[in-house]
């Protein structure tokens, strides 16, 4: 029988009443929640019974926050850990249903997860709600994840600290012949970033003028966002950090911003970040460090393991 606990990870949280949510309603589904804390400040929170509480009383990134997860799990004897944001609420029964999922499937499953939108943005609504489908990547958090295919592919690169980590630790996955099931009947409403849509006319221009473009990123113009230099330096120097690690297995990254390509990326997500920035010059500067940076690791190459013995 199949042991599924989960793992939140906390990080200076602006609603608490949100953060007990999401704590609440994963702890009524697991036998075990593991909250991990990379807050640099006291949150004044208590925590359900059934929780450990992780900290080193510091933000050491998600990567590692998720691999002290994963690790405390793997050595309390759980088999699958699924792992949440702390703003995110998963619907009711959802655990349960991956738990059968998982115990009457016969493929080599790495991740399990459900339908990702933030419905503050117009384009992002399910595509269907019914059946299943494999695909390349899933975000962390509302993912179930194997722990044996964790362990066997690498656990997640600390190195890249924040953004990306999902989408290289799915890469290694997938390269390891083990696959991302998406269950399309459980819908994940996850807040991406911080936005604020504009009038509904302009909301349907820019639908209008990405459709008739072909073009998914204009839709973007439809509301503004708080670019955050910070995020931009890791976003840049990670990209061409995990294209390097994981150049035997094709480009990584560029479909999370709607491209095929670094070029590609820099009109899709460079751009329009400089276009809509209110810290121009802080966000060209992250800009400028995270590719110096990125061009100057220097990443193991990573290979698949040659073996692989069912996760299950």
């Amino acid at each position: 029988m199949v042991k599924i606990a989960a793992g939140v990870v906390l990080f200076n949280p602006n609603s608490i009443t949100r953060v007990k949510e999401c704590l609440n309603n994963i702890a009524e589904q697991v036998a075990m929640l593991y909250i991990y804390d990379n807050s640099t400040k006291e949150i004044g929170l208590e925590f359900p019974s059934n929780s450990i509480y992780i900290t080193e009383k510091a933000n050491r990134g998600i990567a590692h926050a998720l691999n002290a997860i994963m690790s405390k799990a793997k050595d309390d004897g759980f088999d699958w850990i699924i792992t949440l944001d702390q703003d995110s609420i998963i619907p009711p029964g959802m655990v349960k249903s991956f738990k059968e999922i998982i115990e009457h499937s016969n493929e080599k499953l790495g991740i399990v997860c459900p339908q990702v939108i933030d419905r503050r943005r117009v384009y992002s609504r399910p595509t269907s709600l019914s059946g299943g489908e494999y695909v390349s990547k899933a975000i962390t958090s509302a993912s179930c994840t194997s722990v044996k295919a964790w362990e066997k592919v690498g656990k997640f690169d600390e190195w890249l600290f924040i953004d990306l980590v999902d989408n290289e630790f799915c890469k290694r996955l997938v390269s390891s012949d083990y696959k991302i099931l998406k269950v399309n009947k459980w819908i994940l409403d996850q807040e991406f970033g911080v936005i604020e849509p504009k009038t509904e006319r302009q909301q349907i221009f820019w639908m209008k003028i990405s459709q008739f473009f072909h073009i998914p990123n204009l839709a973007k113009f439809a509301y503004k966002k708080e670019v955050s230099p910070f995020r931009v330096y890791y976003v840049h120097r990670n990209i061409i950090y995990i294209n390097r690690k994981l150049r035997h297995y094709g480009t990584v990254g560029f479909d999370s911003f709607n491209c095929k390509s670094y070029f590609g990326f820099l009109v899709c997500y460079t751009l329009p970040s400089v276009l809509r920035a209110q810290q121009k010059k802080k966000v060209i500067s992250a800009i400028v460090r995270g590719t110096k940076d990125g061009l100057l690791s220097h990443p193991k190459q990573w290979i698949a393991p040659k073996s692989l013995s069912n996760t299950k």
